[in-house]
C-alpha cells in the first residue's frame, strides 16, 4: 500500500473513534510509557499536543509534572515547517498554532540535545519503527537535531507490517500501542 492510501484509511479510522475509545486506549498507552525505564530515567521529555483523535498525552504530561520532569512541546513554523522545542509549566497558556496544534503562548526554546525522549505522533507506524506522518517532514527534520529516544504513540490499527521508507524518514526506537504492555 502506498503512503497516501495508508494516510487516508488511518485518518478515516481515527476520525471514526468515539471519545471513550480514545480515552481508554490513550490511558493504556500512557501507562506503558509511564511504567517504562525510559520514562523513569528521562529528565526532559518532548510531548506532542494531540490533534483530533491522536493518542492523548494529557496523562503523560500530568504525571511528568508531578514527578518533577521537564516537559517540552513542539512549536512549528507554518511557513518553513521547522520545529523547535519549547518548555512548558503546569500553568502555561496555550493557543492554536501552526496546523491548528496547541502551542504555548510564551515560547521558551530549549536545545534539542537536552531532550531525553521524544513522543512522536503519526498516522501509521510499522514494526521496525518506520513512520508515516502528515507528509510535511517537520518531525523528521527535528529528530535529526536530537539524540533523544524516539517513541511513536499510536493505536493498534495504525501499526502496519511495513512502510516504504524514504531517505529522509527517521525511524522510531519504540512504538507503543494499547496492546503493548512494556518497552
Amino acid at each position: 500500500m502506498m503512503k497516501a492510501e495508508i494516510r487516508k484509511i488511518n485518518k478515516e479510522k481515527r476520525a471514526a473513534m468515539k471519545d471513550a475509545e480514545v480515552k481508554e486506549k490513550s490511558l493504556a498507552i500512557a501507562k506503558t510509557f509511564l511504567d517504562s525505564g525510559i520514562y523513569k530515567n528521562a529528565k526532559t521529555i518532548m510531548v506532542y499536543m494531540p490533534l483530533g483523535n491522536e493518542v492523548d498525552t494529557k496523562e503523560i504530561i500530568a504525571s511528568a509534572f508531578s514527578d518533577g520532569k521537564r516537559i517540552v512541546v513542539p512549536v512549528t513554523d507554518a511557513e518553513t515547517g521547522e520545529m523547535i522545542a519549547s518548555e512548558i509549566r503546569e500553568n502555561t497558556a496555550f493557543e492554536k498554532g501552526a496546523f491548528s496544534v496547541f502551542e504555548p503562548v510564551e515560547k521558551a526554546e530549549i536545545d534539542p540535545q537536552q531532550i531525553d525522549a521524544v513522543l512522536v505522533p503519526g498516522i501509521a507506524f510499522d514494526k521496525k519503527g518506520g513512520r508515516i506522518g502528515f507528509g510535511k517532514g517537520c518531525y523528521d527534520r527535528f529528530l535529526k537535531k536530537t539524540k533523544a529516544l524516539r517513541i511513536g504513540l499510536c493505536y493498534a490499527f495504525q501499526l502496519c507490517d511495513e512502510i516504504d521508507e524514504e531517505s529522509h524518514d527517521i525511524k522510531m526506537d519504540f512504538v507503543i500501542t494499547e496492546n503493548v504492555n512494556s518497552i
